[in-house]
């Protein structure tokens, strides 16, 4: 998870400045500890300090304290973004939960509105914003996880969204993925599909996701027009969550042979819009350069 701080790109600056500028700011990383009752640490690296150091002792990652109050099982934590300020939200479990922690004043946490129950979601956060998606989707209520909606957004652009603020808004239902089992026959539903999210990304004004089953493509979310469209027909080449260099600069896992351990690799990632020759909205298509 990333705490931004906006930059302007100067006419000339190439990927590579932009991305050393983009490295000024605070990381914030949620561990969970194995325990019978919820439990998780917050630590916090001054990146602009680590990439000052040029090979330098490197500085420590600093434990805040208090830890995550009202967390539960099956969260997932993002870092969320807006104009009014920078928190760690986390999302899912059994209960829909969602909570809202200031790294400012460690110890407290607020409690935001309820979201449809979702084990591990997929969280993200773009343009003031945070998103959680299903990542194991499910085509029948089981259990109370991971039923439709399978994906819902809440604003922060008013401020944090806490359920004892007045004018607190609610998580919105977005369109699920074309991907995702949303029509299904009677045999589908009594045997529905098994699928699972394996990476995904926020590059421009789209979201893209890829399945963990082979050949299924890469589908793209716009966040402006709320529409998905098939933007690849390959599965996107690396695993979990790319996180921004700068730029169009991603580093993440590579997908390797038997899901063996892999270092880091870049990419290149951009969203380019098509115009068809027939007169219509244009297309999105991906491009990818490791």
């Amino acid at each position: 998870m990333v705490s931004k701080k906006a930059t302007k790109r100067r006419r000339g600056d190439d990927d590579a400045a932009e991305s050393t500028a983009e490295f000024a700011k605070l990381v914030f990383l949620v561990g969970a500890l194995w325990a019978e009752q919820p439990s998780y640490s917050v630590f916090m690296v001054d990146a602009a300090a680590a990439a000052a150091a040029e090979g330098n002792e490197l500085p420590s990652a600093r434990t805040l304290g208090g830890g995550l109050p009202g967390a539960e099982h099956g969260m997932s934590f993002v870092t969320a973004h807006s104009q009014h300020g920078t928190w760690i939200v986390g999302v899912g479990g059994l209960g829909g939960s969602a909570i809202i922690y200031d790294p400012s004043t460690p110890g407290a946490t607020l409690r935001a509105p309820e979201l449809y129950p979702k084990q591990e979601p997929i969280p993200i956060s773009h343009g003031g914003k945070g998103y959680a998606i299903s990542r194991r989707p499910r085509g029948h209520l089981n259990l109370n996880l991971d039923f439709p909606p399978w994906f819902e957004s809440l604003s922060f652009r008013k401020g944090v969204p806490c359920i004892y603020h007045d004018g607190c808004p609610s998580w919105k239902w977005l369109p699920p993925p074309p991907c995702f089992p949303c029509f299904l026959d009677p045999w589908e539903y009594r045997h529905p599909p098994d699928i699972s999210i394996s990476s995904y990304a926020a590059v421009d004004s789209h979201i893209l996701i890829s399945l963990q089953q082979e050949e299924t493509g890469t589908c793209a979310f716009h966040v402006v027009k709320k529409t998905w469209e098939k933007v690849c027909d390959k599965n996107l080449p690396f695993v979990g969550q790319a996180v921004p260099l700068g730029g169009s600069l991603f580093a993440a896992c590579r997908v390797t042979p038997n899901n063996a351990s892999a270092a880091a690799s870049v990419f290149h990632m951009s969203i380019k819009a098509s115009t068809p020759v027939v007169p219509a909205a244009g297309q999105a298509h991906c491009q990818l350069n490791p």
